[in-house]
């Protein structure tokens, strides 16, 4: 039987010539979903290219259920566990969508034809694909792509499932049934998820990594991380003036600006948002121009 398998990261470094794009991340998962929250540029991918094996960091280790992925014999076993969807998934475009999820499903050892298959049709079901099994890649549209990504990934129900801006090139009922997806996956995996949307991290985070400019900022769950922002949200019927404490502002359909920062005296106080805090947290922070 499947079960959620156990990530520990510890002093992760990577650099592309001059920039560090990891500069000593560490953190641990084992079960439900949990969310690599931050902007663009701040390392989500290469970190999740990290713990998917496809990048050796310079420093620092990735156990998976004990396994370390420097080890060449270890870092098999920990491939046949997990499942990965890149932010850019690139497949052979005359295959048809059953071929691709077959295909990888050969490749992580699935030998029974029967069940393999079987496992095929499941997870294409469960991304909406089912009707689309014969359709070549080429012909699909950018949101399709990403659901048939996302289906090889959990094919097999893997103890581990990475996935860089799964909701990409999604429709809204298309991110409301992978919210379903995940939140069913979470209680059988170690799910991972990379997103630069607050809203996404809100919806279906258990735990929560604010990563930025390659280092963890925040780590705990997104209640918390909208707690932090706690008195310093508030609303002003005039347009606030600059650098007077206020980071942000923006005005609202009825007419009030919203602002994060530190309040006036007197200010009327708003509940923050996750967003709000996440805001306070990066958003003022100079970012690398680099992906």
């Amino acid at each position: 039987m499947n079960r959620p398998s156990t990530v520990v990261a510890s002093g992760l470094h990577k650099r592309f010539g001059a920039r560090a794009a990891l500069a000593g991340v560490s953190f641990a998962a084992s079960g439900g979903v949990v969310a690599l929250l931050g902007p663009n540029g701040a390392g989500k991918t290469t970190l999740l290219r990290t713990l998917a094996t496809v990048l050796r960091p310079d420093h620092g280790s990735v156990l998976v259920d004990g396994l370390d992925v420097a080890d060449v014999v270890q870092r098999t076993e920990v491939r046949r566990r997990l499942g990965y969807s890149p932010q850019e998934p690139n497949f052979a475009a005359n295959a048809t969508v059953f071929d691709v999820v077959d295909y990888f499903g050969i490749v992580k050892g699935h030998a029974n034809i029967r069940s393999r298959h079987a496992d095929v049709y499941r997870v294409l079901h469960e991304v909406g694909l089912s009707d689309r099994a014969r359709d070549r890649v080429k012909d699909l549209s950018a949101g399709m792509r990403q659901r048939l990504s996302i289906a090889q990934a959990i094919l097999g129900v893997p103890g581990l499932v990475l996935l860089d801006e799964p909701a990409s090139g999604l429709d809204p009922e298309q991110r409301l049934m992978l919210r379903d997806r995940l939140s069913r996956l979470g209680e059988r995996s170690t799910v991972i998820v990379s997103t630069h949307l607050t809203e996404e991290a809100a919806a279906f985070a258990q735990a929560l990594h604010v990563i930025d400019q390659g280092r963890i900022v925040y780590t705990g769950t997104p209640a918390g991380l909208a707690t932090t922002a706690r008195g310093r949200v508030w609303l002003a019927h005039g347009q606030p003036v600059p650098g007077a404490g206020t980071r942000l502002s923006w005005r609202t359909p009825d007419g009030w600006y919203r602002c994060i920062g530190d309040p006036p005296a007197g200010a009327t106080f708003d509940e923050p948002t996750l967003e709000d805090a996440y805001l306070l947290l990066v958003g003022s922070v100079r970012r690398p121009d680099a992906a």
